[in-house]
C-alpha cells in the first residue's frame, strides 16, 4: 500500500507514492477517486514544496493537483495519500474518503503554490 494514514508517525516523505506515479506512467487527466469511490476529478501536475516539510504540521513534500470542473474547484492532495493506480480503469485511488478531503480543505491552494515557492512536475499527456 502506498497511501498514508492521517495519524502517521513523523518521518520521511512518502517517496513510494511519487515513484509509483512515475513508474506506472500516470498521465495528465487520469481520474482521481477517493477511497469511498467519490470522483474528485482529473490529475494535472505535481507541486513540490521547496521549503519546510513537516507532516505533523500538514506541510507535505508534494501535492497532486486535480482539476474538478464538476465541483468547480481544484484539489491539492498530498501524494502521501495516494494509495494505488488502477491501470485498467486509468484511476488513481486515494487512501482516504471524500469526507477527509473536505475536512483537510484540500480544495484550498497551498501557501507555497500561491507564493510560487514550488517546483512543478508536469505529468505527461
Amino acid at each position: 500500500m502506498y497511501g498514508a494514514q492521517l495519524n502517521r508517525q513523523p518521518g520521511p516523505v512518502n517517496e513510494e507514492a511519487l515513484q509509483m506515479l512515475r513508474d506506472k506512467g500516470v498521465r495528465k487527466f487520469t481520474e482521481v477517486i477517493a477511497a469511498d469511490d467519490y470522483l474528485l476529478g482529473k490529475s494535472l501536475r505535481i507541486h513540490h514544496r521547496q521549503d519546510e516539510i513537516d507532516p505533523d504540521l500538514k506541510l507535505y513534500a508534494a501535492y497532486l493537483q486535480i482539476n474538478s470542473p464538476d465541483l468547480g474547484t481544484h484539489f491539492f492532495v498530498p501524494t502521501d495519500f495516494i494509495q494505488e493506480f488502477n491501470s485498467g480503469k486509468n484511476q488513481l485511488v486515494l487512501s482516504v474518503p471524500m469526507s477527509v478531503v473536505e475536512e483537510e480543505q484540500w480544495s484550498r491552494f497551498p501557501t507555497f503554490v500561491v507564493g510560487h515557492v514550488e517546483k512543478i512536475e508536469e505529468l505527461p499527456e
